[in-house]
């Protein structure tokens, strides 16, 4: 009679948590975001850092570049500067904007940032968004994209032969993360 008991109160516990566990859950109200635009991004493969899956929301009049750098290098990122292009579906340049980021990224690392272009106007949903790195500042080295604006907007056009060169040069700003060592011989 004991282990009756007992069987049927496991039985009872069992139901009462399947049909507790299978309810849907009230979720907490949620704030409403506003959508974000899908940004393609042009990588240039020389350069040290990269940006995935960039998204563009706007949010009071403000607007937000979220994505996800990657460092592709085995030198500290300082910042980057960015270019963006919104074109009609046209195939027209609406605008062009330009800025720099300040964006601290550790050797061969990955680390999402939440970017704030400074776009003036708005966009509109029928136009498309491209993204380039322009310039990439790590401690020691500058990488400079020439040619960056020209290869972004062929990119735009489905133009993907049109390569942007990169140059290198001594970061001679920014203090350095290491003492350089000179080695006297005589």
């Amino acid at each position: 009679m004991k282990d009756l008991r007992l069987k049927l109160l496991q039985g009872c516990v069992a139901i009462w948590l399947v049909t507790l566990f299978s309810l849907p859950a009230n979720a907490a109200p949620r704030l409403e975001q506003p959508p974000a635009s899908v940004v393609v991004f042009f990588d240039v493969s020389d350069l040290p850092a990269r940006i995935d899956e960039p998204r563009l929301s706007e949010s009071d009049g403000e607007f937000v570049l979220d994505g996800a750098v990657a460092n592709r290098s085995g030198e500290q990122l300082l910042g980057i500067r960015l270019i963006l292009l919104v074109i009609d579906p046209a195939g027209k340049l609406r605008s062009r904007i330009t800025w720099t980021e300040q964006s601290e990224l550790a050797i061969y690392s990955i680390k999402t940032f939440a970017f704030h272009p400074p776009i003036t106007g708005e966009t509109r949903k029928s136009d498309q968004l491209f993204l380039a790195i322009d310039e990439v500042i790590g401690h020691e080295t500058i990488w400079r994209v020439v040619g960056a604006e020209k290869a972004l907007r062929a990119y735009s056009r489905g133009q993907h032969d049109v390569l942007p060169t990169v140059r290198t040069v001594a970061n001679q700003f920014d203090p350095r993360t290491q003492p350089l060592m000179i080695r006297v011989i005589h």
